[in-house]
């Protein structure tokens, strides 16, 4: 008998007369291992009537923040759903919605040309052509106004960096004093340069982003004029919020909030976030599957 299998005998013998207790126990470091991986973020009624936490470090952003998910109707301040009523479906454009957007005429032809599987315009997935859907990358604002949820800050004397497990979104916010380029090659997260107003208040700048990208999952459209200002503001230790402005003459008449004074949560250092990443092979493989027959053989 190989002393391997002697060895996974006795064990087996071992495991039927241990105790409950005993096997209670070896379980117990087993299953808190686990939930060190992979982990959710708590539901935003976790944070309900919280009792305010310690003192905001000062110029200090850095750590795990939980957004409690941004659901994927657009913007915050701006939801692409009517406030009453069923919801409508595969509508030209916003009208009926509680806060429309200030689109000038081309913003608006935009619009129409997106074609988003959510909010008030929603139309079948497969028919859908949301950069997204092609696993383009997100880009910024884009993975701030939908798949934002939980993000990484780390900050060092030159930088804050901001990483977003989902969509492998990484975006690098220079605090050396470096102006913004004046004529930039076009980016997904663009070029973002950020200051400390105060203490508890920090200012981003973002330019330069590529326009084929959406400012949302609803299909809101941006220009390469496009300028999205943050402001960062420290409550206390445990909590921050996000103010988000959009500035695009292009396609807006006037500048509008994305987010105003949005809450993120602080989560435990060891907390880890679990990966959602868009696949080209995993998408075409359910394009193959699903998609594409739904296109060719419509519900009747």
């Amino acid at each position: 008998m190989s002393k391997r299998l002697a060895i996974s005998i006795v064990a087996a013998l071992a495991a039927g007369v241990v105790s409950p207790l005993l096997r209670a126990q070896t379980a117990a470091p087993q299953a808190a291992a686990a939930e060190k991986w992979n982990n959710v973020p708590p539901p935003l009624s976790t944070y309900k009537d919280k009792k305010p936490s310690g003192p905001a470090p000062r110029r200090d952003i850095s750590g795990q923040w939980d957004s409690g998910f941004i659901g994927a109707m657009g913007a915050p301040e701006h939801p692409a759903s009517v406030p009453v009523g069923p919801q409508p479906v595969g509508r030209p454009d916003e009208t009926g919605i509680a806060k429309p957007l200030p689109y000038t005429p081309l913003g608006l032809e935009a619009l129409k040309a997106n074609k988003p599987s959510r909010g008030v315009r929603e139309i079948d997935s497969a028919l859908s052509n949301d950069p997204a859907n092609l696993c383009d990358p997100l880009g910024f604002p884009y993975m701030f106004l939908w798949e934002f949820r939980a993000i990484y800050v780390v900050q060092d004397p030159l930088k804050v960096i901001m990483i977003n497990p989902y969509h492998a979104g990484v975006r690098i916010i220079w605090t050396d004093g470096r102006p913004l380029p004046k004529d930039p090659d076009p980016r997904w997260n663009g070029y973002s340069v950020g200051r400390w107003v105060d203490d508890y208040t920090f200012v981003v700048e973002t330019t330069g982003l590529n326009p084929r990208s959406w400012l949302d999952h609803v299909g809101r459209p941006h220009s390469e004029q496009l300028r999205v200002e943050e402001t960062y503001h420290r409550v206390d230790r445990d909590n921050l919020t996000l103010t988000m402005r959009i500035i695009d003459p292009k396609m807006y008449t006037e500048p509008w909030f994305a987010m105003n004074k949005f809450p993120l949560h602080l989560l435990p250092a060891d907390f880890d976030i679990p990966e959602l990443l868009c696949s080209p092979s995993e998408n075409k493989a359910y394009n193959d599957l699903y998609a594409t027959p739904a296109i060719r053989e419509p519900a009747k």
